[in-house]
């Protein structure tokens, strides 16, 4: 199978720790940092279920959207859940750090590209250094990761033919981030300033001539066949102000084999996921959890 690091390059990975986290089994914590060619790092964690050291485990790759983190939208939590269920996770921070230190400055600049590159490393890093059974790797990703996910499915990305994939408010249609740009006027006139100056900000993340181009060039929903029959699970929420429940349902309707679960809470694009305490939170993340369980 094709890898986007080599043995070599994995090798060279700044580890910077590892510890048990507090769970009811014995969960394996590790922060690394991906090099980028550039000299930049992507900030990850993978949680690894350590009790599971004679059978190789399924993974799940997982993504944050726009100017989120690797924490967003209860990430965390729900990797650990994921671990307790006996499957691993990598989680990735895609705005780069200019040092292999998690309180670093930021470089504010990624694009889904680089999205995926990273995600794709955390997965490399992931098979050549735990007991992952590489027949059974998953994506969960919410709001623009999930553009991102649906890309990599879509066209197996890294080489790699994911089992299935979990996902939150899919940014994933054609319109869905010009709707979060505040239409189609407003997206022109961010595109022609980046290609004026190079890039135009954004809630703090710079958005090159790139980051516009290549939202344009590929609509993941048009491609959805070609992850063929393997299964999708979507939940939207039909107070989302930021990915509408209609993108989210255009993104589902994309996949031959696909499942939805409708929410209506008034923490919008959260989900309550994010909560410390909150019934729904725990509905989704179990039936996520269950949907990795059955699928991986």
């Amino acid at each position: 199978m094709r890898r986007i690091l080599s043995l070599a390059l994995a090798a060279a990975l700044i580890l910077i720790c590892t510890a048990c986290a507090p769970q009811t089994v014995d969960v394996r914590v590790e922060t690394v940092y991906l090099p980028h060619d550039d000299g930049t790092y992507a900030y990850a964690e993978a949680v690894y279920p350590a009790g599971a050291t004679e059978e190789e485990v399924p993974l799940v790759a997982m993504g944050h959207g726009f100017t989120g983190t690797l924490n967003s939208g209860g990430a965390e939590e729900l990797a650990h859940r994921l671990a307790e269920a006996g499957i691993a996770t990598i989680r990735v921070d895609f705005d780069p750090r200019t040092a292999p230190d998690k309180k670093a400055e930021k470089t504010n600049l990624y694009s889904l590209t680089s999205m995926e590159a990273d995600l794709a490393r955390g997965i490399d890093y992931m098979c050549e250094t735990y007991k992952i059974d590489e027949s059974r790797i998953g994506l969960y990703a919410r709001s623009m990761g999930g553009r991102v996910a649906m890309r990599m499915a879509n066209e197996s990305y890294g080489g790699r033919d994911y089992a299935c994939m979990s996902l939150v408010a899919p940014a994933g249609n054609a319109g869905a981030m010009v709707y979060y740009m505040g239409g189609q006027e407003k997206w022109d006139a961010m595109k022609a300033t980046a290609a004026a100056f190079g890039y135009v900000e954004k809630q703090g993340q710079k958005l090159t001539p790139q980051w516009f181009e290549e939202f344009e060039e590929y609509d993941p929903c048009a491609y959805g066949d070609r992850f063929g029959d393997k299964p999708v699970y979507v939940i939207y929420n039909t107070d989302d102000y930021v990915v509408t429940s209609s993108t989210s349902i255009d993104c589902a309707n994309a996949y031959a084999n696909s499942r939805t679960k409708e929410v209506t809470t008034t923490d919008g694009h959260g989900y309550e996921m994010g909560f410390k305490e909150s019934e729904l939170k725990d509905e989704l993340m179990d039936s996520i959890v269950v949907f990795f369980k059955e699928n991986l």
